[in-house]
């Protein structure tokens, strides 16, 4: 049997790789949100808070006008045994490798969060798709409506 013939790997141009290896002063944002902090939560690329579902908007706010995060890339939802969670994930735009995620943790049976959407524009279709796959409800969401799946 013969062996698999291994791809060489492209090298990471040393400027590059020293940008991504800069992160955000966790310290400092530890501080900056302390009173909407219920915890940390183990993430791979970004710290992660996690917050309360009333406080989403304020964060945001302090998130954007206080450290500079003015990019809403992604929510994504999850689901666990007992629980949802909502997460949101922030970025710069003059420094991409400044991440920063939030965490919001729902119950089963009552899977509501205030919408990042009057912050972010861009939590529009994001917060549809977790409504319409994974039923979490966003209050004050302009247009919580299903775009995948059929009304039933």
């Amino acid at each position: 049997m013969s062996e698999t013939p291994q791809r060489e790997r492209p090298s990471i141009d040393p400027e590059y790789d020293h940008l991504r290896k800069e992160s955000v002063d966790e310290a400092t944002l530890e501080e900056l949100l302390s009173e909407y902090v219920l915890g940390r939560d183990d993430h791979e690329n970004a710290p992660a808070f996690v917050i309360r579902p009333t406080d989403v908007q304020e964060v945001l706010r302090v998130l954007r006008e206080e450290a500079g995060f003015d990019h809403l890339s992604c929510i994504t939802s999850q689901e666990y045994e007992d629980r949802f969670e909502s997460i949101l994930h922030l970025t710069k735009y003059d420094r991409r490798t400044h991440e920063v995620s939030l965490v919001v943790q729902l119950p089963r049976d009552d899977p509501v969060c205030q919408s990042a959407e009057p912050v972010f524009r861009t939590a529009d279709w994001h917060e549809r798709e977790a409504y319409d796959l994974v039923g979490i409800e966003y209050e004050g969401h302009p247009d919580l409506r299903r775009i995948l799946l059929p009304e039933s």
